[in-house]
This record gives C-alpha cells, structure tokens and sequence, in this order.
C-alpha cells in the first residue's frame, strides 16, 4: 500500500466494534479434500446449535464419507466442548484429536 493510502476513502471500510452481529464460518478439510464453507450469519454459537447445525448435518455425513480414519479437530471453545456435544460424538462414534 502506497505511503497514505490508508486514509484514502476508497480504502476505508466502515465497520461495528461492539453489537454490530457476527458471522460463523465452518469449513473442513482432509488430505482427500474438503468440504465447503458453511456461513451462518447473526446467531450466537451455543452447543445445541453446534450439535444440531454443524455436527449433525456437515460433521458426520463427512466423517462417514471418510470411515474409521475420521478424528475431529476443533479449537476448544466453550460449544465445542460442552457435554451435550461430547455425548453426541460419543454416540456417533466420532474421535476427537486431543
């Protein structure tokens, strides 16, 4: 970026700091390829909408596309590793890398 630039209204982008909503975005990938971005725009992220929207629907249709080589990976954040979820791997036979 060229020394000023940065002030240049074709460069600013106006965002929300606080309130202003979210997006999540969801992705998987294997060394035999990946899945698509999954976008879910303005809702919080709690374990029942991980297990139901995310586990449910993307994470074991792929895990059953890939077999017993499947081990989940994810970056520990409070759904990710609520009870209601662990549960749900646990009785669909989903292995979750430590």
């Amino acid at each position: 970026m060229d020394r000023g630039s940065k002030n240049n209204p074709a460069f600013v982008h106006e965002s929300v700091r606080f309130g202003g909503g979210g997006v999540l975005v969801y992705g998987g990938f294997s060394i035999d390829g990946c899945k698509d971005l999954y976008i879910i725009r303005d809702v919080p992220l709690t374990a029942r909408r991980y297990r139901d929207d995310i586990l449910r629907i993307i994470v074991v249709p792929y895990a059953e596309g890939i077999g017993d080589d499947f081990i989940l990976m994810d970056d520990k954040c409070r759904p990710h590793r609520a009870n209601l979820v662990e549960d749900f791997l646990f009785e669909e036979g989903i292995l979750r890398m430590e």
